[in-house]
């Protein structure tokens, strides 16, 4: 996880007005040395006697290059700044959601898992206390213990399966993403179209969770948002080296003034896929859907 350090410390405000003296005590040097030096006139003077080669010309030459590349790097500046405000937002989000998600787990787990463990430990007291001849209520107890148990191991799955899709593990990318359109379609009563093509047999670990997350965040998107009745998933790999994923849907795309960048899930993708040196872009048509269309290289270790 990157840090930034904060814009309001001492050390980090006063950098740039030390630099900003220094570039004007050079400046004024440079002033003072070509006002003795006459190096304006000398300048002129030696540019003159190569007119034939329009010498003289350079120097306004030379000034537009250098306001050009001022505006340039100005263009830049705004650029970096721009996303550097993207990350710090990106940052923050992601830690709420992080916390969010913590909160949610601890819930569970008190509610849940504190009740099922209070019907275990009820239980099993009674069977320790329990008389002969009082088979009748001993074996309810051990039912009762059973079933707490499964419970318990049910919920333990959902958190698994919640932190790592554990069909990654067992099935791999084509068979788990497959898994993931026909649960999204009996979910949500939305077909899904999952269409693999050439997808490499062993792709590394880092590539195969980040494709999952992508898609599963897109199907997200397109349920909640969308208004869609279908959606298509595509996965390829060309003979480049360079792994294609385009998630897209039949509904009502992007508002005008919605930009990719104003999800916190459609940032979490840009990030995501900017980490595996991959490119993303959202081709929306007002009333004809929304394509998510996803290029990163495979790993070396991809076959």
């Amino acid at each position: 996880m990157q840090h930034y350090q904060l814009a309001g410390s001492g050390r980090t405000g006063t950098r740039p007005a030390r630099r900003l003296l220094a570039y004007g005590a050079l400046a004024l040097a440079f002033f003072l040395l070509a006002a003795r030096l006459d190096l304006a006139e000398r300048l002129t003077q030696a540019l003159g006697r190569h007119e034939h080669w329009q010498l003289d010309e350079l120097a306004l030459s030379l000034l537009l290059l250098a306001l050009a590349l001022a505006g340039f790097a100005v263009r830049r500046g705004r650029q970096v700044a721009l996303l550097l405000a993207q990350n710090r937002a990106l940052t923050q989000r992601l830690l709420r959601a992080q916390e969010e998600e913590r909160c949610a787990l601890a819930r569970e787990l008190h509610d849940e898992v504190g009740q099922d463990c209070t019907a275990i430990r009820a239980a099993a007291s009674y069977i320790l206390r329990a008389r002969d001849g009082d088979q009748a209520n001993v074996q309810a107890c051990a039912a009762s213990i059973a079933r707490s148990s499964e419970a318990l191991h049910a919920m333990v799955r959902t958190m698994l399966r919640r932190l790592r899709p554990p069909v990654l593990d067992s099935l791999g990318l084509e068979a788990a993403l497959q898994a993931l359109c026909d649960s999204w379609t009996q979910q949500h009563g939305i077909v899904c179209h999952f269409a693999p093509q050439a997808i490499p047999l062993k792709l590394d670990d880092g590539t195969a969770t980040a494709i999952y997350r992508l898609v599963q965040e897109g199907l997200t998107n397109v349920a909640r948002h969308a208004g869609a009745d279908r959606a298509t998933v595509e996965l390829r790999a060309d003979a480049h080296g360079v792994l294609h994923l385009a998630i897209e849907d039949n509904g009502q795309g992007l508002c005008p003034d919605k930009t990719p960048a104003d999800g916190f899930g459609m940032l979490g993708m840009r990030e995501r896929v900017a980490g595996l040196r991959g490119h993303i872009r959202w081709i929306s048509a007002l009333g004809n859907g929304l394509r998510i269309e996803v290029a990163m290289p495979l790993a070396a270790g991809a076959a």
